[in-house]
């Protein structure tokens, strides 16, 4: 069986891979390489099976169809082939564009987009031994679809979804890290559980109750330490920016403008411009805090969140939360997850700097814009719940001494800064 080599979009690591082990290749019987450059071999021969590195862009999908045409077998080699898109991350970034336009390669998209793939050997770089066991199959006249997965397993509630207006749980992504469960029992929620056993193990509420019925809280920090997406919150970009585009009002707490400014490494001022670019007409930057003494009562609950998770500890010990008020036709940018139960068009830090990697805008080059935040010193904050849960039990008890100003407890770990909304790298330190 012939075996020819070819690469399109890609660093051409997992060819080199296989050549630094081609005794492993060659070790099979019946296994003759006619084409591989990087062995001097650039034939051009009759060949079996074409094994393809690479994504494919437009000026290359001629060329792949001749090869597919060619072989009997094609075999797509390592995440470039199998996935696509990679090779094309700088112009989707905004880097070079006129360089990627110029020859096309605008978009690249994986092997099975273009032609019918027989077979995919994944990895970054992609594995030798099992390009053998696939190359063994093939030789042996046998399918080798079978290592379309390293692992065989069976999914058993793949199609198990819980979701509301807030959050939606896709047991279908879940790989069951424990995270989200995790960062739901620190702070006392108790809402996400594994169920099952061994490989039927799944993430779900107990008795798969809606969110709420299980005693959720909605501060969204599942969805933000979730590192597959399997648990999200509503997302309201397009609509967000639809109002921006008809230049509409960006109202930005300072937190967002900070954490966003932190993840995407510019000054506060220039978010304030990222926002004009993407076309509000007017951004205004509130400091909740401020709004602290409004309240009655010696804890003010930052969010809704807060409130709930008060309130499940000490029935009425609260009465409402700090509440940014927008018309609907308002955009509000926060740190804070939960503030979309307040709001029905809220743009997060993390959906910001998501929308501002996207946009291909040089972030660089916009104006620092004047941006003045003082600290407001008249307001206690609690930081995450053990603060917070000491602090009702004190007021439960009759202990809590009031010094005479708001205490604001904030229940995410590290204080709203990290909060649910806020861009997920900085959540990992």
């Amino acid at each position: 069986m012939k075996v020819a080599f070819f690469s399109f979009g890609a660093c051409e690591g997992c060819r080199y891979r296989i050549v630094n082990e081609i005794d492993k290749v060659l070790a099979l019987e019946g296994i003759e390489i006619v084409r591989e450059p990087l062995l001097g071999l650039s034939s051009d021969g009759e060949f079996d099976v074409a094994v393809v590195e690479g994504a494919v862009t437009q000026p290359d999908v001629g060329k792949l169809r001749e090869i597919r045409g060619r072989a009997k077998h094609l075999i797509a080699l390592g995440s470039c082939a199998v996935l696509g898109g990679i090779t094309t991350l700088g112009y989707r970034l905004g880097l070079r564009l006129e360089e990627y336009e110029a020859k096309g390669y605008t978009d690249a998209h994986p092997l099975h987009k273009v032609v019918k793939v027989d077979a995919h050997v994944r990895g970054c770089p992609a594995s030798v031994d099992e390009l053998v066991a696939v190359l063994r199959l093939l030789s042996l006249g046998l399918a080798a679809a079978r290592y379309e997965r390293r692992f065989e397993y069976e999914r058993v509630v793949g199609d198990l979804t819980i979701k509301d207006d807030f959050l939606r749980l896709d047991a279908g992504k879940c790989i069951v890290c424990g995270r989200c469960s995790e960062i739901c029992a620190y702070i006392g929620a108790h809402v996400l559980t594994p169920a099952y056993r061994g490989f039927r193990v799944v993430v779900t509420t107990p008795a798969q109750l809606p969110f709420l019925e299980a005693g959720c809280v909605r501060c969204g920090l599942c969805a933000a330490y979730c590192p597959v997406a399997a648990i999200t919150y509503r997302g309201d970009v397009e609509p967000a920016l639809k109002v921006a585009r008809e230049g509409g009002t960006a109202i930005v707490e300072s937190y967002a403008v900070e954490v966003a400014a932190e993840a995407l490494g510019v000054a506060p001022g220039q978010v304030i411009s990222l926002l004009r670019e993407l076309g509000f007409s007017d951004v205004a930057i509130v400091d909740p805090l401020k709004l602290a003494h409004e309240f009655e009562g010696p804890l003010v609950p930052f969010s809704s969140a807060e409130e709930r998770w008060v309130r499940k500890l000490v029935p009425g010990a609260v009465k409402g939360h700090v509440r940014i008020v927008g018309d609907s036709d308002t955009v509000l940018v926060t740190a804070c997850a939960a503030r979309k139960e307040d709001h029905p068009l809220v743009l997060t830090a993390h959906e910001l700097v998501e929308v501002a990697k996207g946009a291909r805008i040089t972030l660089s080059d916009l104006p620092n814009q004047a941006y003045a935040h003082e600290a407001v010193g008249d307001v206690e904050v609690l930081v995450g719940p053990e603060a917070c849960r000491s602090a009702v039990e004190k007021l439960k008890s009759g202990g809590l001494q009031s010094s005479g100003k708001p205490v604001v407890l904030q229940l995410c770990p590290g204080g709203c800064r990290r909060g649910s909304g806020a861009p997920y790298r900085l959540l990992t330190q």
